[in-house]
């Protein structure tokens, strides 16, 4: 999964910035804020630092303290992406197991490795929707780019969101933010696997999955596939309720889910699955490649399809153990 994001640091002042997004939003009032970021060459985090003081709040960056108090905001959503994948989990943030630079977060429905080395800003937003006001926590890279974001799912909880917030407000609220120049091709699940402190957990949860670690070991057979393979290998997933699990992230988290998936919709270039308590959003013109991979496990072996750009980045993982599902990749093979 790569990392490939244009942004760089803005010479405009933040009231001019803010200005030209007031105008974008009024032209384009559907534009997402990585888009709106895109358009307006700079990145997420400076675009979303203008509004400090207003909807938005900078936080202070001590991690694994903060997210260790997760739990306390109740069911929420987390939502992992990179720029042709979206992972959406609704749960609990429990089970978790953080150092300064990075962990595991294996909650009730939601599932995470986190690399910290990745982290450098966060804020608290409140965004104004349709439905109303939308709470959020929001973690950024070096770069500007999004890691990580925890939306608030019941409002019950929002004295404890807001609590948080002023237990971990930084004292710097200033509309500008600081960004370096993005880093390339960063593939996101050698880096979580690779980190020494992360390798074991790693370890066990593919090998409770069935599978290995990643590039451990040489697989024992790979096929070069037809993007449109993907399609129908998700609707007989669909058909079949075979259980997958899904990966997508980016250098700074990698976001899991386990389990069968339903209800899925073709909306423009996305493919959709939107099912309760999970969402994955992925643009399927984006994909250049598909690699089916089989792998050693113990006295079996296990199948992964990988999604790749034309750069040849990861976009997401598939892990599957269906035969079903085996076969009806391989008619392209």
């Amino acid at each position: 999964m790569c990392q490939a994001n244009d942004s760089r640091t803005s010479s405009v002042s933040p009231e001019a910035l803010k200005r030209r997004w007031d105008e974008l939003r009024e032209n384009r009032p559907q534009l997402r804020i990585r888009e709106a970021a895109s358009v307006l060459e700079v990145s997420e985090a400076e675009l979303l630092a203008t509004g400090c003081g207003e909807n938005v709040t900078r936080l202070e960056a001590g991690w694994p303290v903060l997210l260790d108090e997760v739990d306390s905001l109740g069911p929420v959503m987390a939502l992992t992406r990179n720029d042709n994948a979206v992972h959406e989990k609704t749960g609990f943030y429990l089970n978790i197991r953080l150092t300064d630079t990075g962990g595991r977060i294996q909650g009730e429905n939601i599932d995470l490795f986190l690399d910290f080395r990745h982290w450098h800003s966060a804020f608290a937003v409140t965004e104004q929707t349709r439905q109303g006001a939308r709470d959020s926590l929001q973690f950024f890279d070096r770069d500007g780019t999004a890691v990580h974001k925890i939306y608030m799912t019941e409002n019950r909880c929002i004295p404890a969101y807001r609590t948080l917030i002023e237990r971990y407000r930084s004292e710097d609220q200033s509309q500008r933010q600081h960004v370096e120049p993005p880093l390339r091709n960063i593939d996101s699940v050698a880096v979580v696997a690779g980190n020494e402190r992360l390798g074991q957990a790693w370890h066990e949860h593919l090998i409770a999955c069935g599978a290995v670690p990643y590039q451990s070991t040489e697989p024992l057979q790979t096929g070069r596939l037809q993007p449109s393979s993907f399609r129908r290998f998700m609707e007989k997933a669909s058909e079949s309720g075979a259980g997958l699990t899904v990966l997508v992230g980016n250098a700074g988290a990698v976001q899991v889910h386990t389990g069968p998936i339903e209800k899925l919709m073709i909306t423009g270039t996305w493919f959709n699955v939107l099912d309760d308590g999970f969402n994955l959003h992925l643009k399927e013109d984006a994909l250049a490649e598909l690699r089916l991979v089989e792998r050693r496990a113990g006295n079996t072996s296990v199948n992964t399809l990988e999604l790749c750009d034309a750069a040849g980045c990861h976009i997401a993982m598939i892990l599957f153990e269906h035969a079903d599902l085996g076969e009806c990749l391989t008619m392209d093979v």
